[in-house]
């Protein structure tokens, strides 16, 4: 699989965030009618059980993953802790469960917080790790940036199947 397409079955974590729901909105605009979403209450995403058990009866084939605890300069600076843990385990446990179940595509959003604070400008791709971070929303950049180089990580491994931008088709060893 090189693209999500409508007889996919695509989970949308995150789906009611700013993010999330304009995903959701124009996927089903487009005409995919095979969305997962499940809300907070539905789904705890920290929760590595549920989440395991969530892709074992849904199998999803396709993931975006929206999910994330966000909030203003103030909240981040708060709340560093809570913000790093949170995001982390979401990141964590839905990506590591997509590639043991065998999602052929995942895609993972980032922010732009995830580059240092005075990348030049615009930013381009290579400036993320070349500096230090906006510190008042550093927790929630350095779990964006661990989710970023999970994924990295996972699709170039041997059992690779998650890609970021590759084209090709994964590549699944037997079982």
């Amino acid at each position: 699989m090189t693209r999500i397409t409508r007889e996919n079955t695509v989970f949308v974590a995150g789906h009611r965030g700013l993010v999330g729901s304009a995903i959701e909105r124009k996927l089903r605009e487009k005409g995919y009618e095979k969305l997962l979403t499940k809300t907070r209450s539905e789904l705890d995403l920290t929760d590595q059980s549920s989440v395991r058990d969530f892709f074992g009866s849904e199998k999803p084939e396709a993931v975006i993953l929206a999910a994330a605890r966000v909030g203003g300069i103030g909240a981040n600076s708060a709340y560093p802790a809570e913000f790093i843990y949170t995001n982390l385990a979401i990141e964590v446990n839905v990506i590591h469960q997509a590639w043991l179940s065998g999602v052929k595509k995942l895609l993972f959003l980032g922010s732009s917080c995830i580059y240092p604070k005075f990348a030049p400008q615009p930013i381009r791709e290579g400036s993320l790790l070349s500096g230090f971070l906006e510190p008042t929303n550093e927790a929630y950049a350095i779990a964006k940036i661990a989710g970023l180089k999970m994924c990295e990580y996972y699709s170039t491994s041997v059992r690779g199947i998650l890609h970021l931008r590759d084209a090709h088709e994964p590549v699944r060893p037997e079982r």
